[in-house]
């Protein structure tokens, strides 16, 4: 009895972090999104929906661990990823061929658009629903089934 006590415990704790990390993440309408470093248009990139908007870094371990699942994601759904402070975008695009990441992605060296959407701390994911506002947010390590059950329940009201 005392496990299942520890694990609910931590289980709550747990909760009340992601709570208090995501407190400043946006919600609603998706803010204006610039071109990727390609010159694609990224609202086009997240206009199929759902998708999502994956912030990340070149510095960041989690996001390192989670490459291969954000990569299998945008296989099957749209969207566009946001390198934040990670250099410019010679750096961003040799990280990316370097790690043989296929994505489209917008370089946020400054952090201008992390702060537009509230973000504090990296890996987080924001699902975009059909209605074109955020549904979801995620902050730290995510799993594959995570994130697909919540695409897969926004697309049932696609």
């Amino acid at each position: 009895m005392k496990h299942i006590r520890d694990v609910l415990l931590i289980v709550i704790f747990i909760g009340l972090l992601q709570t208090f990390m995501q407190r400043d993440m946006r919600s609603g309408v998706v803010p204006d999104l610039p071109k990727t470093i390609s010159g694609q248009d990224s609202v086009t990139l997240i206009s199929k929906k759902p998708a999502i908007i994956y912030f990340w870094g070149s510095w960041c371990g989690i996001c390192s661990a989670i490459q291969g699942t954000i990569s299998s994601i945008l296989t099957d759904y749209s969207g566009v990823t946001v390198a934040l402070r990670s250099g410019n975008n010679a750096t961003v695009l040799s990280y990316l061929h370097s790690h043989q990441l296929d994505w489209q992605v917008i370089n946020d060296n400054e952090g201008t658009l992390a702060e537009a959407f509230g973000v504090n701390a990296v890996p987080a994911v924001f699902i975009i629903a059909s209605d074109g506002e955020i549904s979801f947010v995620t902050l730290g390590y995510v799993t594959e089934i995570g994130l697909r059950l919540r695409l897969w329940w926004l697309a049932l009201d696609y």
